[in-house]
């Protein structure tokens, strides 16, 4: 008896082994095509690379007739031993060998003797032939170009076959796939779907439906162990059903209220710009939670008397007993908040600290108290709206103060470059007046003039410097990802390696040091750039244990003659002018190994400490 049962349960038909096996075949064929067409692909190895070639001796043929005509012979001949070099290169000669069977050797060997015979004689000479060449290189470019016409038709004559090889293997996996997908609908799919609805069944407490799957496959065996186990689970059901739902009308409570603060939380501080609206359509899910008649809430500005704002549950709009803005006459500020129609509207207030945001009220018939858990919920809800609500007030204050702060530092930064700047190239223009009036010699004019150029100039340069600094890009606000994108940008286009050493995650420096610091680094980093002569340059920011801000910029280039600004250029002064404004000091020397040192040191702000003076080592 057992030996049949055992004999009912083993499958004879494997649809697993079928789907694998078809897999096997896909697999198979897909493989066998991507070894062909990696066969194909190295036949074209090179290609390229010869096409390259190929298409350059035009370009050289034309630079053979401009540099004759420049009369440089040395020149001359190394252009031409760089043509007949490129005529024999290793790539053409590959692809000659790799395409013996078209006709690019037939056209190569074309060019080569027209080279030989016409193009190097008429070149070579001394003095060239140039008028002959000009004529001549027409006809070598054109021949040429069917070179190039030539190679380029190979290669693509091999990319055909590696394409119908791609194509025949799709049109095979498709039909194997098809062939696939039928069996499977038939063995699998059409099973798995009745197996699924039973299943769902068993899960939905119901118990009484049998499958029968024809055949003798995997899940012909699972639909008998199903319905096995639906007769043996609709015993058991029955037992634990009332258990369960003891249990559940226990937690129902506790689970909802949780449930309802999470999500309460989750929409509150994920928007917290406008936290109004997404309150307003929250009480009409509060309510359905309570079980209670209509939930009101009434918020108010901060620091002023009176809502602004009124809506329910049901419509989100005042209730009927509201008269904004006469909220004096509420009735849920008198009366023990009776309303005229008998219910009573019990009140739970929004506060931030002193300050009374609003309050949540529910309309409740007479005589129906809440439920203690009623009331800590909607006392928690009270408690998390006022902190939403303080959150968002608070957000904007920060958002106005960094929009002030941060008009303020351009305002300043523009008052202390571009506009001095600008005022002195306005008194120079008043002294020229003068001059021309006077009749001054053309010496003391072009002086002024010089003068007035070298000012314009340099105000220019200061201008550039303020829109580089105001258009930094960056992904996160503060000094050090503007400083990383100054390396990236910096070590891109100069090919000196710059670390950064950034150790100043721990001080909150104002946009003012920020930009100071920035436009200091920039400065020295161009100048490492323009006049230095390095390969290495290490930027280092630090903070000693004073409090002081120490920031180094260290490269390995020749070194710096004098610190001093010659005339008209004013990147040095610039540094320590930004030095003076941190209220800091700028020491630029040569290292003693190699190279220069930029060192600024200064006080930050938040420590309002006096900035101590030690030597530069």
């Amino acid at each position: 008896m057992a030996q049949t049962l055992h004999d009912n349960l083993t499958p004879r038909h494997s649809v697993v082994f079928n789907t694998l096996l078809a897999f096997v075949v896909i697999i198979s064929v897909s493989l066998l095509s991507m070894l062909g067409s990696l066969y194909m692909a190295d036949a074209l190895q090179g290609d390229a690379a010869a096409l390259n070639q190929a298409g350059s001796l035009r370009m050289q043929s034309y630079r053979l007739a401009m540099t004759a005509r420049s009369g440089d012979m040395q020149q001359l001949d190394r252009h031409i031993a760089k043509l007949e070099e490129t005529l024999v290169a290793p790539a053409l000669q590959s692809a000659l060998s790799r395409h013996s069977r078209t006709e690019l050797p037939a056209r190569y060997t074309l060019a080569v003797e027209h080279w030989k015979e016409v193009m190097h004689p008429l070149i070579s000479v001394r003095p060239p032939r140039i008028d002959d060449y000009r004529e001549e290189v027409g006809s070598f470019v054109d021949e040429l170009d069917a070179l190039v016409k030539s190679l380029q038709e190979a290669s693509e004559s091999r990319l055909e076959v590696i394409r119908g090889l791609q194509v025949g293997t799709l049109f095979i996996i498709v039909i194997i796939a098809f062939l696939l997908i039928y069996g499977l609908h038939n063995n699998l799919a059409t099973p798995l779907r009745t197996l699924t609805a039973i299943a769902r069944d068993i899960g939905r407490g119901q118990f009484n439906r049998h499958i029968r799957v024809d055949g003798d496959t995997e899940l012909s065996l699972l639909a008998r162990t199903i319905n096995q186990m639906s007769q043996e689970l609709a015993g058991l059901y029955a037992d634990m059903e009332d258990k369960v739902h003891a249990k559940t009308l226990e937690l129902q409570h506790s689970n909802s209220s949780l449930q309802l603060l999470f999500d309460s939380a989750r929409m509150l501080y994920g928007q917290p710009d406008d936290p109004s609206q997404i309150m307003g359509h929250m009480l009409a899910k509060v309510q359905g939670v309570l079980g209670c008649g209509p939930i009101t809430l009434c918020l108010n500005q901060p620091s002023e008397a009176g809502s602004h704002t009124a809506m329910t549950s049901q419509d989100m709009l005042p209730p009927n007993y509201c008269n904004l803005p006469k909220c004096d006459s509420c009735p849920a500020l008198q009366d023990n908040g009776q309303l005229p129609d008998g219910r009573q509207l019990l009140s739970f207030s929004l506060r931030s600290g002193p300050t009374e945001l609003g309050s949540l009220r529910v309309e409740q018939r007479r005589g129906h108290e809440l439920d203690s858990w009623q009331k800590q919920l909607l006392e928690t809800l009270a408690d998390l709206f006022a902190a939403s609500l303080s959150l968002s007030h608070q957000s904007r204050q920060q958002a106005s103060l960094a929009l002030m702060e941060e008009r303020a530092v351009i305002a300043r930064e523009l008052h202390d470059s571009l506009a001095q700047a600008l005022s002195a190239q306005k008194l120079q223009l008043a002294r020229l007046r003068r001059q021309m009036l006077k009749d001054c010699s053309s010496e003391e004019l072009g002086a002024t003039l010089e003068q007035i150029e070298q000012g314009l100039n340099a105000a220019y340069r200061q201008l550039r410097e303020l829109l580089t600094t105001f258009r930094i890009q960056v992904n996160a606000p503060g000094l050090k990802p503007a400083l990383l994108a100054t390396v990236q940008e910096f070590s891109q286009h100069s090919g000196v390696a710059i670390e950064l050493d950034y150790r100043l995650d721990h001080c909150p420096l104002t946009p003012n040091e920020e930009i100071h610091c920035l436009q200091i680094i920039r400065e020295a980093l161009s100048n490492v750039i323009k006049h230095a002569q390095a390969s290495r340059c290490n930027i280092q920011l630090q903070q000693d244990s004073h409090g002081t801000i120490d920031i180094r910029i260290e490269d390995d280039g020749i070194g710096i003659g004098e610190a001093i600004s010659p005339g008209g250029h004013y990147g040095l002064s610039i540094l320590h002018e930004r030095a003076a404004s941190l209220h800091g000091t700028l020491a630029i020397s040569n290292r003693n190994v190699r190279g220069t040192r930029v060192w600024l040191r200064f006080p930050p702000q938040y420590r309002h400490i006096p900035l101590v003076q030690e030597t530069t080592p």
